[in-house]
């Protein structure tokens, strides 16, 4: 006769799986042991398509349940024992909160009995995450009340349906548990009916006060996008209404005909002012990568119309005039049927942009914007992540691919902890990925490595390595030079070749464009790291020279 624990773990388990559920990143813990050994024979010898990933490291199984739930789309479990074991998850359960990310952090705990009188390995886990989980719910599995199971089956559903409803977030599902922890094993398994709900499609029609706005001189503005099923459907509407697309580096439309890239860059520059300017901004997806771009449709007093059931009142700009909360899809369908197609004159200025910006970093050396724009010709399919600070900045501006490359980041809280772990999720059952990273991100995030080791992922780790913070040098900081190297430089004299060394992994040092464009052709295979050494005080004047050949080329491109 199977135990209460067992029974009523296996229906915890099913209900997750009925709502989706095909991944858990597993920590080891002793209070884990019910649970995970369950969750293994679950996989083993009831449902072949359950995937277990073990990281011994709760923080970077955060980010690996991260980088797999953003990448594929789907809601990802995690489960780590009680005590600190669990808080390590709060980075990741930040950032997966604000990037609208369904993690369902599973921490198991001690019993009532044991919290608050001096018990071991044993914290207030109730609401650990506060605000910033969508729910918290606290299970007891070890109930023996006649309507349990069918509580757990729809409590657990429910909550998992609370993660993935839009805007989706993070939830926390609390499990005290009481010695004996071992569970019956190599028992029968329930059957769990998923609930079914349903989606509603929304049919929308544009007020006339907003079409009015829509008549002439429209841009889309592409930000980071949480989701990959609207940018076919928003590149065609652009082309066949002669739209200009802001493409943020995260917007997964690059490359496309009607893209413009590297707004930052034109604005800093002030390239922007021979550009016409628009009448009204159409904005889809998260924050964009440039501040520049918000601060510009400020003071420029251009209207914005805002769309999307994630970004409704996420406008801290606070320029935004119509706030549309409603799917990408309809509201890309009802413009398309609504507004006529403009002049293709305003499209065609702003695609001069594009030939000034590729002829400004046409002979970059090996610097940092030199391996971005090798970076360029990445094979189509492959799949990048790149990390915060320099890096996303120096990719939004110029990035100019020329294939289909899906580009990720962690930019919705913009940590730089976790990334390579993350970058690690995204690689899971994907041929070919690159990360694009610095130093001190690979620092913060070795264990990653492991991680990356650990499963074989096929993965390129691009070290932009200039011995500190390179964002920092373009900061007003940089001018306090008696404390400047101390507390903002942080120099950490890493040999990316010892650390690779370490981790078993194949290294190559880039001292020619050249021979990182022959890697760039080449698929991954297995974890490699690739390291190109620069200078921060040069990288300042090599984006200073870029820009001011930005102003210098903008009246006379042609392409």
């Amino acid at each position: 006769m199977q135990s209460d624990l067992t029974i009523n773990l296996k229906h915890f388990i099913q209900s997750l799986y009925a709502q989706g559920v095909r991944h858990v990143v597993i920590s080891p813990g002793s209070r884990t042991t019910p649970v995970a050994l369950l969750w293994a024979e679950f996989a083993a010898t009831v449902q072949p398509d359950m995937q277990l990933h073990i990281a011994v490291d709760e923080r970077d199984a955060g980010f690996l349940g991260l980088g797999l739930a953003k990448t594929q789309q789907m809601p990802v479990a995690l489960l780590a024992t009680s005590g600190t074991a669990t808080v390590n998850y709060a980075p990741a359960i930040a950032e997966a909160a604000v990037s609208h990310v369904p993690l369902i952090a599973v921490t198991t705990d001690r019993p009532e009995e044991l919290q608050g009188i001096g018990a071991p390995q044993t914290l207030d886990q109730q609401a650990l995450f506060g605000t910033h989980v969508k729910k918290a719910l606290a299970v007891t599995m070890q109930s023996t009340t006649p309507d349990t199971t069918e509580y757990i089956d729809y409590a657990i559903q429910d909550a998992v349906h609370v993660a993935t409803q839009q805007p989706a977030g993070p939830i926390q599902l609390n499990l005290p548990l009481r010695k004996p922890l071992m569970p019956d094993l190599n028992q029968s398994w329930p059957v769990v009916e998923p609930i079914i709900y349903a989606d509603s499609t929304t049919q929308l029609e544009l007020p006339a006060t907003l079409l009015a706005q829509l008549a002439e001189k429209v841009m889309f503005l592409a930000g980071p996008a949480e989701t990959v099923d609207y940018q076919q459907q928003l590149q065609a509407v652009a082309e066949r209404h002669a739209i200009p697309v802001l493409a943020d580096v995260l917007g997964q439309i690059r490359p496309g005909a009607n893209d413009i890239g590297g707004i930052d860059a034109l604005i800093e520059s002030d390239a922007i002012a021979t550009l016409p300017k628009p009448r009204a901004i159409v904005r889809f997806g998260g924050t964009p990568v440039s501040a520049k771009v918000l601060q510009w449709l400020k003071a420029e007093q251009i209207p914005v119309v805002q769309v999307g059931e994630n970004f409704v009142g996420r406008d801290h700009s606070r320029v935004t005039r119509y706030q549309l909360d409603v799917g990408e899809t309809p509201f890309l369908n009802a413009f398309d049927q609504t507004i006529a197609p403009q002049p293709a004159a305003f499209l065609q200025e702003w695609q001069s942009s594009q030939g000034v910006i590729k002829q400004a970093i046409d002979n970059q050396p090996l610097s940092d914007i030199g391996v971005v724009k090798t970076m360029a010709a990445l094979p189509a399919e492959t799949q990048l992540f790149i990390a915060n600070s320099m890096a996303i900045r120096d990719y939004d501006n110029y990035w100019l691919p020329e294939r289909p490359v899906t580009a990720w980041a962690n930019r919705g809280a913009n940590g730089i902890d976790g990334t390579i772990a993350t970058a690690v999720g995204m690689a899971q059952g994907h041929a070919n990925n690159w990360l694009a990273i610095g130093d001190l991100a690979l620092f913060h995030d070795m264990n990653g490595l492991m991680l990356a080791k650990q499963a074989q992922v096929n993965l390129n780790v691009l070290v932009i390595n200039n011995d500190g913070g390179g964002i920092f040098s373009f900061l007003p900081q940089a001018k306090a030079e008696d404390y400047f190297e101390t507390l903002f430089g942080t120099p950490q004299a890493l040999s990316v070749e010892k650390i690779a060394a370490l981790y078993d992994a194949p290294y190559t040092r880039i001292t020619d464009l050249a021979d990182l464009a022959e890697l760039v052709a080449t698929p991954a295979d297995g974890l490699r790291l690739i390291e190109v050494v620069t200078d921060r005080a040069e990288n300042v004047a090599q984006h200073q020279a870029v820009l001011a050949d930005l102003v210098g080329g903008s009246s006379d491109a042609d392409d």
